[in-house]
């Protein structure tokens, strides 16, 4: 298993360093990839802020079914009146002043509504499958994030360890033929010429630890926490997810694609709630059964006591066309929402195509970068052997170390970008996820979907 071991040694890097073992010691810190990306999933802000949404329209799903139910109103007063009409005229001459007592309750059950009722619970239900899409597609976009920022700490590590090796190398070179100039068996042009390949070794091994530092925001952001000290790849279980051709690619990639499906169930959310809209313009039949208790002075009409129990027909029509508008309204919503699932239909086959292309050129690539670095490999131990027979000089060996370095450089950087390539597919195909669920199947290899060669 692949492995890259947190910190490097150059003094100044390694001390910065130990002061984030120090930190990571504080708590359990996430250490192959899968956890990595389990933590980013379970903690990440984005990720909390779309549970809540899904919350949010579980909530409205048990408003609008709440809608089936009988509602119970109840209502009670207590105070003093003054009247002065006929009734107390008749009684008294005049006013009549008393205290009032009255409670009153009413129960109601719809009875027919037009199908609003059952077509908002249904619309409701749309939307929440919307919501838990959209949280299915923000947590394969957390978990790109993450698993990026853990192969970037993982890459920038091992080219800083190449590029230690390398610079040892050349340093080692450099002093053999300082020390011949000393003796006056070298040529100092030969002293500048590696001095100088020695600068543009730290120049680049400068960029490395910049990277690296970049990589290790990238990484607190997307977890939430300091990588762990030793940080590793953890079982391939993305490669059973990963297609054999780039038309199965796109098959899944629109079928499953948290983003349309989302889209799909919005307009399926539209298109209820336009019915339940229409479902106002038709009469709407309850049933309703109330009471009412009123105690007062008999000037004043003396104690009420009425029960009733009726069915009501109602009818709420706007002159002004206010109904037909929102229907229209709705239907216009639902088209827009139709091109807008059509387009990232559109999207995501795009993405698909690229991103699996992309995946078949960086493994060519990296299969050239092995044999460039075998090469490279090959031509610097011939050198040696010719130069320990006097046949080559240090300054070859210089050249033919830094060739070296380039090409085991870039067959690391192929290396960790051909890995990204298959979960970079995954994320548009909308399978991420899967790939680091705990209950991951076991991988299946195949000639296009195994993961990267071990070196």
């Amino acid at each position: 298993m692949r492995k890259a071991v947190i910190p490097a040694t150059p003094a100044k890097f390694a001390a910065a360093l130990c002061i984030i073992a120090v930190l990571m010691s504080s708590g359990a810190m996430a250490a192959t990839l899968s956890d990595s990306v389990s933590q980013a999933m379970d903690t990440h802000p984005a990720i909390a802020a779309k549970k809540a949404t899904v919350d949010a329209a579980k909530s409205n799903v048990r408003e609008q079914r709440s809608a089936f139910f009988p509602q119970l109103g109840v209502n009670g007063r207590i105070g003093r009146v003054h009247e002065d009409d006929d009734t107390t005229r008749v009684f008294t001459g005049g006013f009549a002043t008393s205290w009032l007592g009255e409670e009153s309750a009413t129960l109601s059950q719809p009875i027919f509504t037009g199908f609003s009722n059952v077509n908002r619970l249904r619309a409701a239900k749309d939307r929440q499958t919307s919501a838990q899409f959209d949280l299915t597609g923000s947590t394969n976009d957390i978990a790109l994030r993450a698993a990026r920022a853990h192969l970037n700490l993982m890459r920038t590590h091992d080219l800083l360890d190449i590029a230690r090796k390398y610079m040892d190398a050349i340093q080692g070179r450099k002093d053999s033929i300082s020390l011949m100039v000393k003796e006056g068996a070298g040529d100092h042009a030969e002293l500048l010429q590696a001095e100088e390949i020695l600068m543009a070794a730290k120049t680049t091994r400068l960029g490395y630890e910049e990277a690296f530092r970049q990589a290790e925001a990238d990484y607190i952001s997307a977890v939430g926490a300091s990588p762990g000290r030793v940080l590793e790849f953890g079982p391939p279980s993305w490669n059973r997810l990963v297609p054999l051709t780039i038309e199965q690619a796109v098959a899944q990639g629109a079928a499953a694609s948290p983003q349309v499906k989302a889209a799909e169930a919005l307009v399926a959310a539209l298109g209820k709630e336009a019915a339940a809209d229409k479902g106002t313009l038709v009469p709407r039949l309850d049933a309703e059964i109330s009471g009412l208790n009123r105690d007062q002075h008999e000037e004043l009409g003396g104690e009420v006591r009425n029960m009733q129990g009726m069915l009501k027909l109602s009818w709420n029509f706007a002159t002004g066309g206010g109904q037909f508008a929102r229907v229209d309204r709705d239907l216009s919503m639902r088209r827009e929402a139709a091109a807008k699932r059509d387009d990232a239909r559109r999207n995501v086959e795009h993405d698909v195509r690229q991103k699996y292309t992309s995946m078949t050129i960086i493994d060519q690539q990296y299969d050239l970068m092995r044999a460039r670095e075998k090469a490279g490999e090959e031509i610097l131990a011939n050198l040696t052997s010719q130069f320990e027979g006097g046949r080559q000089s240090n300054l070859q060996l210089i050249n033919a170390n830094a060739r070296l370095f380039e090409a085991r450089a870039s067959r690391t950087d192929a290396y960790y970008r051909r890995l990204l390539a298959r979960f970079e597919l995954l994320s548009v195909m909308g399978s991420l996820r899967d790939a680091f669920a705990p209950d991951a199947a076991k991988p299946v290899k195949s000639a296009k979907a195994g993961a990267p060669a071990k070196d």
